[in-house]
C-alpha cells in the first residue's frame, strides 16, 4: 500500500513540476519522502524544484542528503557549491566544490564554480586558475570566458581579455555580455592602453602603496580593524591549508601513477612508443597543475605574512 501510496504521489508531483507549480510539487515530493525518505531521485528532484523556487536553504539541505546517498558522485557537491555561491557563502562553496573535484577532477562545472566562488572572497589569481581549467574541460563554456575576460580587463590585461571573449563569442555570436567586454577591451587596447597589459595584471605603484602604509600607520588600530585583520590572517591560512592537502592528494591520485606507467613502459620495448607518449603528456599536465597550485600558494602566503607584519607595526604604533 506503502508503495502504491508512494508512487501516486511522485506522479502528481511531476505533474504539479511540469506545470510548473513548484511550491506544490515540493509539498507532494515531501509527501512522497515520509515513505521512502532516502529516495535517491525524489531527493534529486526536490533539490531540483527548490532551486528553481528559490527555496535555497531547501535546495542546499538535499543537496547535502544527496552527497551522503551518492558519495562517489560529484554532482550533488557542485551543485550543493552553485546554491552556495548564489547565497554569497563563498567558503562554503569552496569546500563543496573541491569535495566535488576529489571525486571527479575534469568536471568543468566544479571548476568553473569555484572560480566564481574564489573571485568573490577576493582570490582573484586562484580564480583565473580555476577558470583556465574550466575552458580547458570544456571550451565551450562561455560563461567560463567571460568571467575570467572580465578579471583580465581588472588586472588591465586587455589582450587576454580580448581572447576570451572572442572565444565565448565564436560559441555564441549573440552573446551580450561577450559582446560588451569586447567592445571594452578594443576600446582600451585602441586608446593606448594595451602596453600596460601583462600577465601579472597591473604593477604597483611603490611610492603610492608606501603613501597608503603610511597613512595606515599613523592611525590608532581600532578593535573592528584587530578584528579584522585577525579573520583575514585566518582566512589566508586556512585557505593555505587547503592548498597543501589539495596538492598532496593530486600528487597521490595523478603524478604517482604516472610515473609508474612511465617507469614501467621504459622497461619494455618500443612497441609502446604511444603509450610512452600517452603516460608523458599526462605527467606534464600533473606538473603543469601543480606548478599552478605552488604559485596560488605562494601569493597566499605572502599575503598572510604581510598581514601579519602589518598587524604588528600597527599594533606597536597603538601602545
Amino acid at each position: 500500500m506503502e508503495s502504491a501510496d508512494f508512487d501516486a504521489l511522485t506522479k502528481q508531483a511531476r505533474q504539479a513540476f511540469q506545470k510548473k507549480n513548484l511550491l506544490e510539487a515540493i509539498d507532494l515530493f515531501e509527501e512522497a519522502l515520509e515513505i521512502q525518505p532516502d529516495d535517491i531521485d525524489v531527493h534529486e528532484a526536490l533539490a531540483t524544484a527548490c532551486y528553481l523556487a528559490q527555496d535555497y536553504p531547501g535546495a542546499i539541505e538535499h543537496f547535502t542528503r544527496l552527497t551522503q546517498l551518492k558519495p562517489r558522485d560529484s554532482m550533488p557537491w557542485v551543485n550543493l557549491g552553485a546554491v552556495h555561491n548564489l547565497r554569497k557563502e563563498y567558503q562554503q562553496a569552496i569546500r563543496a566544490l573541491r569535495n566535488g573535484i576529489q571525486r571527479n577532477g575534469k568536471n568543468a562545472e566544479a571548476f568553473y564554480n569555484l572560480g566564481i566562488a574564489q573571485k568573490g572572497i577576493a582570490q582573484t589569481s586562484m580564480a583565473v586558475s580555476a577558470y583556465r581549467e574550466a575552458v580547458r574541460l570544456d571550451p565551450d563554456n562561455v560563461d567560463a570566458h567571460v568571467n575570467l575576460g572580465n578579471i583580465y580587463m581588472d588586472q588591465v590585461n586587455h589582450r587576454k581579455a580580448k581572447q576570451h571573449y572572442e572565444q565565448a563569442l565564436r560559441v555564441n555570436p549573440g552573446f551580450d555580455r561577450a559582446k560588451r567586454g569586447l567592445a571594452r577591451a578594443e576600446e582600451m587596447l585602441a586608446g593606448g592602453n594595451a602596453e600596460m597589459a601583462n600577465p601579472f595584471g597591473r604593477l604597483v605603484d611603490v611610492s603610492m602603496l608606501d603613501q597608503r602604509n603610511a597613512a595606515a600607520h599613523g592611525q590608532e588600530l581600532s578593535e573592528e580593524e584587530r578584528f579584522a585583520d585577525r579573520q583575514l590572517i585566518q582566512l589566508a591560512a586556512a585557505e593555505s591549508g587547503n592548498l597543501a592537502r589539495h596538492m598532496l592528494q593530486h600528487l597521490r591520485e595523478h603524478v604517482e601513477p604516472s610515473l609508474k606507467a612511465v617507469a614501467k613502459l621504459i622497461a619494455q620495448d618500443s612497441d609502446h612508443q604511444r603509450g610512452m607518449y600517452e603516460a608523458r603528456q599526462e605527467y606534464h599536465e600533473a606538473v603543469k597543475f601543480l606548478n599552478e597550485m605552488f604559485g596560488n600558494w605562494q601569493v597566499e602566503f605572502y599575503k598572510l605574512r604581510q598581514n601579519e607584519a602589518n598587524l604588528a607595526l600597527r599594533s606597536d604604533r597603538s601602545v
